[in-house]
């Protein structure tokens, strides 16, 4: 008989094998041979019509692992919405030789043990409320709640009853520096083993948690965007944390938005789902809007302080001091922070000690040799570094243009230049940095959660990594020192990614002991976004927001594609990008803007340009972007990426 399969690799059509002594059935997985290697497949039709040329043999069958109907019409669905090849959306599900080839060892599971919680009023009506929704519909639960409201205790609950029941559950974070301090939460709660997702889990660990998923095994997964493919055979609920974080948004290889990819997959096989956030995405604000999404609102903080008071301080009126970066006001409040023994998050959302390197004789500034991006100075590891593609040059305060010595300065903060300033100012107190680049691993992370969670530390500099979910019962004090980075550009999110990191970061203060304070600098006092924030109006921030979405048929009232085109030849880029936009004569419903050079035009050596399109409906959308991208042909030395709902627009 012979068989059509699709082959884990970057194919968007299914290759013809014959099998001589058994049959098959559609989802069953085999090892075929694919070029010169053999590789993982999935049987997508069987007893098809022979084709009139030689075709090879299945090479070997994987008892025991099969896709049911579910999870191919799942799996189409994501190729057909991200417009991926189907062979690149099958290797998602961690489709590989290594997954497949395990034998199990079998342990006894130790029993939960349950560590009772007590609700306030709100968090119990709340509860109450879902358990009434989840019996009557299947529409996604949006759990909002300010900042220290006990959204997490709340869900808790609610994952409680699915223990209890034996089913999974699949907890989603938006990047692992969430998972260490949820896990500890979670093993107090429940007293039970937590199966932890990512890509820095060890290749055995993947194995097992895999196999657990797809036999049934009760068992809670704390995941980053990857966990949504796990092949889950009992799965109860999934809860999507801090649903509003743009991390969900996948920017590499096949471009997707787990959090969107995980309400499809909830409704195809008619799962509870709960979002949670402190400020839901525009998107999810519109979907309850229009009834698609329940809404529970939590307006209080569990420990009944009230919100932090937010001050601003107006920096074009109460000037810096040379070589400063923290105001004279904010440092008072420092202080009087640390007498009282409390601790103080200081928040800038940029990495590194400064992010440009300028030669005062000639101009001569350090950039990338790679990408259109200046290298910014890290103090701590001694070089320059890209933050586009990770080159790395030596130090040197010495002009490599004009050759003056001691001309390089050094212009603008990082948190690196932050914590120096806030050393130097309270030379007998801890200070400590965390960013991504210097907290890189989940061990790290704990480390510095733990250290400052045990009064170790006494200040905290931190980028937007601190900003998500993060619960420290002595810290007092929020100092933002620029607020308005981010507030302009040409990025259509870009407002809004901004007020919710700082209302996240806001509400990081005051959340158990004490009513908390937050300090905003800014240069723009009366900016709307920064008025909002400090009259805590996020109901017309959302509102006007929404109208201006509205206005320009952007999502969430609009759908748009964008099409990257790059290689190491700007000519041939620019030469098959016309051509690519010369196809917009065949839409009359789709806009075609471009195109134009990327913001960032030049990234590892390839220069880059950009298309964007846009439409009323994502359906013809992507028949118009497929026939446009069909329409040329890319040479080898140019690669075309398609980006459905894009985030970035670099």
């Amino acid at each position: 008989m012979y068989y059509d399969i699709i082959i884990a690799r970057p194919f968007d059509k299914v290759f013809t094998y014959e099998l001589d002594d058994q049959s098959l059935e559609i989802g069953q997985i085999v090892i075929v041979p694919f070029g010169k290697a053999m590789e993982v497949g999935m049987v997508m039709a069987s007893d098809v019509k022979k084709p009139d040329y030689n075709i090879k043999k299945i090479e070997s069958i994987i008892s025991g692992i099969k896709f049911n109907e579910i999870n191919i019409k799942f799996l189409k669905w994501v190729s057909d919405y991200t417009l991926a090849p189907i062979g690149s959306v099958l290797k998602l599900f961690t489709i590989n030789k290594d997954i497949i080839s395990y034998q199990r060892e079998t342990k006894d599971l130790p029993e939960p043990s349950f560590k009772s919680t007590i609700l306030n009023d709100e968090q119990d009506k709340a509860k109450v409320d879902m358990i009434k929704i989840q019996k009557y519909s299947h529409k996604p639960i949006v759990l909002e709640g300010v900042t220290g409201s006990g959204k997490t205790e709340v869900y808790f609950d609610l994952i409680e009853r699915e223990i209890n029941e034996s089913k999974q559950i699949l907890i989603m974070v938006p990047e692992i520096s969430l998972t260490p301090q949820l896990e500890n939460r979670f093993k107090e709660r429940f007293g039970i083993e937590i199966n932890i997702w990512h890509s820095k889990i060890t290749p055995k660990r993947r194995k097992e948690i895999w196999h657990k998923c797809y036999e049934g095994e009760p068992l809670v997964v704390i995941g980053a965007r990857s966990s949504l493919f796990l092949p889950f055979k009992n799965l109860g609920l999934t809860v999507i944390d801090e649903e509003h974080d743009s991390s969900y948004k996948q920017e590499d290889s096949i471009r997707y938005q787990a959090r969107d990819l995980a309400v499809v997959k909830a409704n195809y096989e008619k799962n509870k789902l709960i979002l949670t956030s402190a400020t839901p995405s525009l998107e999810t604000i519109n979907n309850i809007n229009n009834k698609k999404y329940h809404h529970v609102f939590l307006s209080k903080q569990y420990s009944g302080l009230p919100l932090p008071q937010i001050s601003l301080v107006d920096l074009s009126k109460n000037k810096l001091e040379k070589n400063q970066w923290i105001s004279s006001f904010l440092k008072n409040e420092i202080e009087n922070c640390l007498l009282n023994k409390e601790q103080a998050l200081i928040f800038l959302n940029r990495r590194g000690y400064s992010p440009l390197s300028l030669c005062v004789e000639c101009g001569y500034r350090h950039q990338c040799a790679q990408c259109s991006s200046w290298l910014v100075m890290h103090q701590q590891k001694k070089r320059l570094l890209c933050h586009q593609c990770g080159s790395i040059e030596e130090m040197s305060f010495n002009c490599p243009k004009c050759l003056a010595k001691d001309s390089i300065k050094f212009i603008g903060p990082g948190v690196e230049r932050i914590a120096e300033e806030l050393t130097q100012s309270f030379p007998d107190k801890v200070v400590n940095v965390m960013s991504s680049d210097l907290i890189n691993s989940p061990k790290k992370i704990k480390e510095l959660i733990d250290k400052f969670s045990n009064k170790e530390i006494d200040i905290i500099v931190a980028t937007q990594i601190m900003a998500k979910g993060y619960d420290f019962p002595n810290l007092s004090l929020v100092g933002v020192i620029d607020a308005d980075a981010g507030l302009f550009g040409g990025d259509m999110r870009a407002i809004e990614k901004t007020y919710n990191m700082l209302q996240q970061v806001s509400g990081r203060a005051g959340r158990s002991q004490q009513t908390g304070k937050v300090i905003i600098q800014t240069y723009y006092p009366e900016q709307p976004i920064i008025q909002s924030l400090q009259q805590r109006d996020r109901t017309t921030f959302i509102h006007q927001a929404l109208m201006e979405r509205e206005q320009f048929n952007i999502p969430p009232f609009g759908f748009m594609t964008s099409i990257i085109i790059s290689g190491s030849s700007k000519a041939n880029v620019e030469k098959i990008s016309q051509q690519l936009v010369y196809f917009r004569k065949y839409s009359e419903e789709c806009s075609v803007l471009g195109p134009v050079e990327a913001p960032i035009n030049l990234l590892k050596g390839q220069f880059r340009y950009r298309i964007l399109l846009k439409g009323k409906s994502r359906k013809n959308l992507n028949i118009f972007t497929k026939k446009m991208v069909n329409s040329v042909k890319i040479p080898s030395a140019v690669k075309v990426i398609i980006d459905v709902d894009p985030y970035t627009f670099l």
